[in-house]
């Protein structure tokens, strides 16, 4: 991530099969993502469900082609290791998840203009 943009935090714990909040985070982390933001989405309890394999390919195809569309525009997607351990999420569905601890996102996110808890 670019150290001169503006940083844009997600804190995420909406499951990925609730399409409408699921869709929603991703639209906005796209959004600001394209609109010059270090976009950046935390997945912690649930929604860390999004980048497990075997969830992922069974999500409605909508939030599929919204994380791919995230992806594609630079948003940076981060794994809660309590999450990851609680949820046993051994595969991820493409090694651009990285795993962070809470402390590591808390430090991003006090130093993003933005933070939003989804």
């Amino acid at each position: 991530m670019a150290k001169n943009k503006p940083k844009f935090a997600v804190l995420a714990t909406v499951s990925p099969v609730d399409t409408a909040r699921m869709g929603m985070l991703l639209d906005y982390a796209s959004v600001a993502s394209a609109v010059g933001y270090d976009a950046l989405v935390f997945l912690a309890l649930d929604s860390v469900l999004l980048v497990k394999k075997q969830v992922f390919e069974k999500l409605d195809n909508s939030i599929k082609e919204k994380f791919k569309n995230a992806t594609e525009l630079g948003v940076k997607f981060v794994a809660c290791s309590s999450a990851v351990q609680g949820f046993s999420v051994r595969e991820f569905i493409n090694d651009k998840v990285e795993i962070w601890g809470a402390a590591s996102f808390f430090e991003y996110a006090s130093n993003s203009k933005l933070t939003l808890s989804i």
